[in-house]
């Protein structure tokens, strides 16, 4: 478990006794951040799929067979319907614009893609359906990111850190500052967050089985806590 801290904001602007009757007491406000390290557990990979061909449906034609190949291939190995998703299919025509004449650029033909979107949940497979997909016809690997199935309890765990670490950082500045530390009087929380590990090749460099560090993954969360001051 490690832990970071960013005070945002230090306000020691106390009241004179006239405005003290009718104004807030003077307040601290530090927001805390703290950061749980996880091993991944899933996978999210992004194929991509791309064709050429003289003619549209020709080439719509040979992006479809690959795709349904891959996802045969896919379940075949274990891989759930619900973990397998089309995310774009484009088709684009080709010019050759390198003529050595005054016309218009010369249609040469169509070029199609497709991306799929796939959810590996058992990461010791990972490698091995990389490799097993470039035999099937994909040729690009758009990106890899890792992930944890179930965040909730590393999610907890950083946000109770981040409390911690504001709480002790207020009394620092608090001691610092020659004034009391008072009650809390809001705690807000700025969100979780995560830092997963990217990563891009050529599926054409996939020849065997690709050898996968997943490395760890960082879940982090801020709070921003209000104390009320007091002085000694």
């Amino acid at each position: 478990m490690r832990r970071t801290i960013a005070i945002m904001g230090l306000v020691l602007a106390f009241a004179t006794p006239l405005q003290a009757e009718n104004d807030a007491a003077a307040r601290l406000t530090v927001t805390g951040q703290g950061v749980a390290d996880v091993v991944p557990d899933m996978a999210r990979i992004s194929l991509g799929v791309t064709k050429d061909a003289p003619e549209a449906p020709a080439a719509l034609e040979g992006v479809a067979e690959v795709a349904q190949a891959i996802f045969a291939r896919l379940e075949a190995v274990g891989i759930a319907p619900r973990d397998m998703q089309t995310a774009q299919v484009s088709l684009a025509p080709r010019y050759d614009y390198n003529r050595n004449s005054d016309g218009p650029p010369k249609l040469t033909g169509f070029t199609a893609s497709t991306t799929l979107a796939v959810q590996v949940r058992a990461l010791d497979q990972l490698g091995a359906i990389m490799s097993a997909v470039t035999q099937d016809g994909a040729n690009q690997l758009n990106g890899l990111q890792f992930d944890v199935q179930d965040r909730a309890s590393a999610e907890d765990a950083a946000r109770a850190d981040a409390v911690k670490d504001a709480m002790a950082r207020a009394k620092v500045l608090a001691d610092a500052a020659g004034v009391t530390l008072g009650p809390i009087i809001s705690i807000r929380e700025g969100g979780a967050r995560a830092a997963p590990v990217y990563g891009r090749m050529t599926m054409e460099a996939a020849q065997s089985d690709m050898p996968i560090a997943a490395g760890e993954l960082e879940i982090g969360s801020s709070v921003t806590m209000v104390f009320e001051l007091l002085e000694e």
